[in-house]
């Protein structure tokens, strides 16, 4: 039985790597390709700046990050690898020696669950109780090389993937500027036609300035670095869970000339905003107040 795929004409169109043209191909069963919450044992397709790969999600999340090891369509693996078997079918090969933490958001799509008894199996191969399905590599000569080299390298990439800008300790914020000069929000918030509100929350960092406000802001204060952007911790990590990836990823193709980073960073800045405006009492629920927005949208 061939795989039956079903995406959104937008991601049909912009997933194009060679990994999903792989696992279309494949004689496989019907693939889940859904967007639950993470969880031990399940099969995802990740991807990030168009790099994709197999990951098998081996922990509980934690925050952002979550525990995999790497995957491939192909029987091929080393001595910490193994064949496991998929409730739906499917027969890939979990390298259990090839684990990293990734980041939530580079999760693309689930594509089936592992089945208890392989869950098990490949528990044990990784912590060496029990026996790969391979020989290990014992020359530079080995095929094998360039497969774990290439798994290596794009697990590195999803652990090292961020949309959040790098912030640091030395460097000054528009708050920091805006002291130093004597300008007070009220006066930023004129210069930008903008409301005092959203003034504020632009020299705080919960968001970051559009092309027009920087140059406007640039001429108040002088030459304006990246830093400074602070969202909520919470309203990231719920951004990051991979429900709303597909629709950012309409947005970044749409506003942003598919950059899922801008995209990402203006969307929260819009969220912070969002949330100012509509105060409630206890803990807020990000990922609530983001579906409420996505839908509007």
């Amino acid at each position: 039985m061939h795989c039956v795929i079903q995406m959104s004409n937008m991601e049909e169109n912009k997933v194009t790597d060679p990994l999903l043209q792989r696992l279309k191909e494949l004689n496989w069963p019907t693939m889940a390709l859904d967007r639950p919450e993470p969880e031990p044992g399940q099969l995802w397709r990740a991807e990030w700046e168009r790099v994709a790969c197999l990951v098998v999600i081996s922990g509980t999340r934690s925050g952002r990050n979550v525990p995999v090891m790497a995957a491939t369509s192909d029987h091929i693996g080393d001595e910490r690898a193994v064949v496991v078997s998929a409730e739906n079918g499917m027969k890939p090969s979990v390298w259990g020696g090839l684990a990293k933490s990734v980041k939530m958001f580079t999760l693309a799509q689930r594509i089936t669950d592992l089945t208890h008894q392989s869950i098990r199996m490949l528990a044990a191969v990784a912590v060496g109780q029990r026996d790969g399905d391979w020989a290990p590599i014992s020359n530079n000569l080995d095929d094998r090389v360039l497969v774990r080299a290439d798994l290596v390298d794009k697990l590195q990439g999803f652990s090292e993937a961020e949309w959040m800008p790098t912030v640091r300790d030395d460097e000054q914020t528009l708050a920091d500027l805006a002291v130093n000069f004597g300008i007070p929000p009220s006066q930023i918030a004129v210069s930008l036609g903008i409301t005092p509100g959203d003034a504020r929350r632009l020299l705080k960092g919960q968001r970051e300035p559009s092309p027009d406000e920087l140059s406007v802001l640039t001429e108040l204060l002088g030459p304006i670095s990246s830093a400074g952007i602070r969202f909520d911790e919470d309203l990231v990590a719920s951004l990051d869970l991979p429900e709303f990836r597909p629709r950012l990823r309409l947005i970044a193709s749409e506003e942003h000339n598919d950059d899922e980073v801008a995209a990402r960073r203006v969307y929260a800045g819009r969220l912070m905003a969002m949330a100012a405006r509509h105060r409630k009492s206890g803990q807020r629920n990000w990922a609530e107040l983001i579906r409420e927005a996505l839908h509007a949208d």
